[in-house]
C-alpha cells in the first residue's frame, strides 16, 4: 500500500521521498522472511530487528507526507495506523524470542 502510495499525485513528484518509501516498504517483509530462512534463532531475531527499523523508517515518512499533504489525509492515516500496528507486532516477536516480558 505504501508502494502503491507513491505511484499518485503530487507525492509521486517528490522522488527523493518516494524512492525512500519505496526502498523501506518492501524490506520489512524481506527482512522478516530472510531472518526466518536463515534457520536460527539469533539470525531470525537480527534480521526482525533490521526490520523493525525500517517499519520505524516508513512510519517517519509516512508522517512526513501526512504533514506536507502530499497524499489524502485519509490513506495516509490507514497507513500510519497500520504502520504502527506492524511496529507493536515486531517489538512483540522480538521481545517474546528475546525472553523478555
Amino acid at each position: 500500500m505504501a508502494y502503491r502510495l507513491t505511484l499518485e499525485p503530487p507525492l509521486n513528484r517528490h522522488y527523493s521521498l518516494t524512492d525512500q518509501v519505496r526502498r523501506a516498504a518492501p524490506s520489512i517483509p524481506a527482512n522478516i522472511a530472510e531472518g526466518y530462512g536463515l534457520a536460527t534463532k539469533p539470525q531470525f531475531i537480527r534480521c526482525l530487528r533490521i526490520a523493525l527499523g525500517s517499519a520505524m523508517e516508513l512510519r517517519t515518512y509516512l508522517d512526513l507526507i501526512q504533514q506536507l499533504e502530499l497524499s489524502p489525509a485519509t490513506k495516509t492515516g490507514e497507513l500510519l495506523e497500520q504502520s504502527d500496528r506492524l511496529i507493536g507486532l515486531l517489538i512483540g516477536l522480538i521481545r517474546s524470542l528475546v525472553g523478555h516480558p
